[in-house]
């Protein structure tokens, strides 16, 4: 016999942006007493009952193997995707592409993707006047983006409503590397993928301009805790949060180095 009991606790997410999701994570803990003898035959697998024998249930996994994640129908002039392998029929993945140039099942990228960031600005300058700790001796980048209030189209959840714009400040190390997270940050503003509208998840406030899971450190120092340095890992962090959006150092040649004034 199994008894299960299930619990939870609250707390908050990853503290090194101020817009963390909360998170709940669930503990399971399970009792088991001693089985009673249980007589198996060819139709139970992992102690469950199964109406299909083995080469059966293989047989039904293998029709699955062969119907598009897209359509849900048998593949027809099927396509398998370079990078991730997944199968679909042709006419499935070209259209799909057309909306959103990622694997519906990994999202994988196979593309440019353009999101969903209304028009603002962004303005990128550096100061050799302080270093950010544990970036010393290098001087620090400064990245501005400003957004006036608007009205939400067809890509924000509400089109034809008014959204409330906002005016943010994100801060790395001149160093070699910040200048290469510095660029693709203004490639990534340029496809529109830094920011969104939406629901703050600070503050609550619907209707809005957001982060865009891009982390930034908005203040100097402090620590993770406070959203600044040191952050040993943050700039390593920030390129695989763009590369998952698509954008990648093959992407520098859209914003080259005279950007950072």
């Amino acid at each position: 016999m199994i008894f299960i009991y299930l619990s939870y606790r609250s707390g908050l997410g990853d503290k090194n942006h101020p817009i963390s999701d909360s998170c709940i994570n669930f503990e399971l803990q399970i009792i088991m007493e001693e089985p009673e003898a249980m007589e198996v035959d060819d139709n139970t697998y992992n102690g469950v009952q199964h109406s299909q024998s083995a080469p059966e249930l293989q047989r039904v996994l293998s029709e699955e193997e062969k119907r598009c994640s897209i359509c849900l129908d048998d593949f027809i002039d099927k396509k398998i995707l370079d990078k991730c392998t997944h199968p679909f029929c042709k006419g499935c993945i070209e259209l799909h592409f057309t909306y959103k140039p990622t694997c519906p099942v990994c999202g994988t990228v196979y593309g440019k993707v353009i999101g969903t960031q209304p028009d603002g600005t962004m303005t990128i300058s550096s100061s050799k006047r302080r270093s950010l700790p544990g970036h010393e001796p290098h001087g620090y980048i400064s990245v501005s983006y400003d957004f006036p209030d608007g009205t939400q189209t067809d890509v924000h959840p509400k089109p034809g409503k008014p959204y409330y714009g906002t005016s943010r400040t994100g801060y790395l190390p001149d160093c070699p590397k910040g200048r290469i997270v510095t660029r693709l940050l203004k490639v990534a503003f340029d496809r529109r993928l830094v920011f969104t509208v939406g629901r703050s998840r600070t503050t609550g406030m619907d209707d809005c301009v957001t982060w865009n899971d891009v982390h930034h450190k908005t203040t100097l120092a402090g620590g993770p805790q406070n959203f600044g340095y040191p952050d040993p890992t943050y700039l390593d962090r920030v390129l695989e949060e763009l590369a998952a959006k698509g954008v990648t150092e093959a992407d520098l040649h859209e914003a080259p180095e005279n950007v950072i004034k």
